[in-house]
């Protein structure tokens, strides 16, 4: 990865993503939203591209789950406890707690 950005939408996020891909450089624009499941940190995927082809629904909610999921990664997404949820509301960030 050699960028990131993410933008605060209405009720979402939107991050952008530049990455080397056998030499060249590769976008990959994901849109969607954040939430808590049993402590741990998601994201639902609502849209992506990548370069300037759509991505398919399907294709997005099995790799970000994938993503998430993995033995690799699933730790690096819990939450502490006492956050019982976390989403975008108006362009911000709110952490709701126990």
């Amino acid at each position: 990865m050699r960028d990131i950005k993410i933008e605060l939408m209405s009720d979402s996020l939107r991050a952008y993503v530049i990455f080397d891909f056998h030499g060249k450089n590769l976008s990959l624009l994901l849109e969607g939203r954040l939430f808590v499941q049993d402590g741990y940190l998601r994201f639902a995927p609502m849209s992506g591209k990548l370069g300037s082809l759509p991505i398919p629904q399907f294709t997005l909610d099995r790799a970000v789950s994938g993503l998430f999921d993995s033995p690799a990664n699933k730790e690096k997404f819990l939450l502490p406890a006492e956050i019982r949820d976390v989403r975008i509301e108006n362009r911000e960030v709110v952490v709701f707690y126990r």
